[in-house]
């Protein structure tokens, strides 16, 4: 299904935490349920979701980020151990590791804390110098942009040295300013980011009227748009293509978009169509939201789920 490829991932780099435990009372203390742990498990998150989903489906990923230079750091190594990802960050010892620490009582999510330092590294130049570094040997980069701080200062350094060398650029976007991403080969938000940058969508007309336009001011060679368990849209040169989901129960949609672009990612660098590239990630989405948190979808995976179809 893909041939294996180097795959380069630029992004905000983080660590998810995950503390499980049951509830059985309520605090004396305050009106909140007392959550007895029983089992911690971290996982990559972010950028780093997105490099263990390519190395999952058999890419050769090198992953790139600003992290800082803790114990966050250490356990996001050794989770990535077990993985085949080059892991190469630029260490900023004045700032945090971003992490993601959540509370889930009795299987259900009750708390989100989150630990980290949006937009105070000043280390770009140091990055950028590694992403320079490792293109020239990528079929294709993948810039996953949270808006933490590490991919919006290069970015349109990244896609211009890429278009120059003729590596796609698909980007995973965030925030309320696209104009950074201009000329890269793709951009694929979602729903609400969408509508952050295009205004309220009126209906299924006023969403393709926006989607085309905003594919032509950017300079995109495609914009694909994830409506989550409405499926995705895309917007191509020739076309206006819709995506149906195949799933109608969603139990989780944490890091359904890491899922779309790793799958999206290896099919493009393997050479095939966007429309087969598309329809790939669709059902690697699908069946994404039907675990609780991160997971990577295999080709495995994939091929049963297309065979069950």
């Amino acid at each position: 299904m893909f041939k294996k490829k180097n795959i380069l991932v630029v992004g905000d780099i983080m660590l998810d935490k995950y503390s499980h435990g049951t509830v059985n009372r309520v605090s004396p203390e305050a009106p909140v349920p007392i959550v007895d742990i029983q089992k911690i498990i971290y996982k990559p998150g972010g950028a780093s979701n997105v490099a263990k989903n390519l190395s999952a489906l058999g890419m050769n990923v090198t992953l790139l980020g600003i992290t800082g230079d803790d114990a966050e750091l250490k356990e996001l190594i050794k989770v990535l151990r077990h993985t085949s990802i080059k892991f190469d960050p630029v260490k900023d010892l004045s700032i945090r590791t971003t992490l993601k620490s959540r509370i889930i009582g009795n299987d259900q999510q009750l708390m989100r804390l989150d630990h980290e330092d949006r937009n105070k590294s000043n280390m770009h130049s140091e990055l950028y110098k590694k992403v320079i570094k490792y293109a020239k040997n990528s079929d294709l980069i993948i810039m996953s942009d949270y808006d933490k701080g590490s991919v919006k200062p290069i970015a349109s350094d990244i896609i211009s040295f890429a278009n120059k060398n003729n590596i796609k650029v698909i980007i995973d976007p965030k925030g309320t300013d696209y104009s950074i991403y201009e000329s890269a080969y793709m951009v694929k938000p979602n729903e609400l980011e969408f509508s952050m940058i295009v205004g309220k969508i009126k209906n299924k007309k006023d969403m393709i009227a926006k989607g085309k336009k905003l594919k032509k001011d950017l300079q995109l060679d495609a914009l694909l748009l994830t409506l989550g368990k409405n499926g995705m849209v895309l917007f191509s040169k020739d076309s206006v293509l819709t995506f149906p989901t195949s799933q109608k129960d969603v139990y989780d949609v944490t890091g359904a978009g890491d899922t779309v672009i790793s799958v999206l990612a290896a099919a493009l660098a393997s050479n095939k169509t966007l429309k087969k590239s598309c329809e790939l990630a669709n059902i690697a989405a699908g069946l994404s939201i039907l675990h609780l948190g991160t997971v990577s979808i295999s080709k495995n995976d994939i091929n049963n789920a297309i065979r069950k179809s």
